[in-house]
Order: structure tokens, then sequence, then C-alpha cells
């Protein structure tokens, strides 16, 4: 009887940890031409807005390029990656 109940988590887990990925990113043009620039890439978790605004308020000023979200079905949340730019 363990053997079964064990079996049956297993099996569970197993289909609940397979779930297809939601991804979506979107690109900008800098515009800023050949002027040298600086690019920094954070990793940013959507579901504390505490930490998003800490994060963003580093790049105060700086031009948003680049951000992909990543989720699944079975996630609460999104994760994503956020890349600002800025003139040197």
């Amino acid at each position: 009887m363990k053997t079964i109940a064990i079996l049956a988590l297993i099996a569970c887990v197993s289909i609940a940890g397979c779930a297809p990925a939601n991804i979506t990113a979107s690109k900008w043009d800098s515009g800023l031409g050949s002027v040298s620039t600086k690019i920094r890439c954070e990793q940013v978790d959507m579901r504390n807005k505490s930490e998003m605004d800490q994060i963003f308020a580093k790049y105060d000023g700086w031009k948003l390029i680049y951000i992909s979200e990543y989720t699944t079905g079975h996630k609460i949340g999104t994760d994503s990656a956020v890349c600002f730019e800025s003139p040197k």
C-alpha cells in the first residue's frame, strides 16, 4: 500500500512539473546611433513590487531596450529579464 502511494505521488509530481513555458520578449532600438553606450541587464521577479521598484529606480534616466517575461501554467507570477541602455 505504501509503495502505491509513493508511485502515485511521483506520477502526480512528474505530470505537474511538465507544464509548457510561456515566453514573451520585446526589443526596442536605442536611437543613440554611433554614440558609445553602456547596457545593463537584470533579472526581475514580477511578483515582488518592492524588488521591481528597487531595480527600476537604479536605472532612472536609462532607456528600456529589452524585456522578456517567463511563466508556466502552474507557476504563480512571472519572472523577467530587463535590459537598459545609457550613453557612456
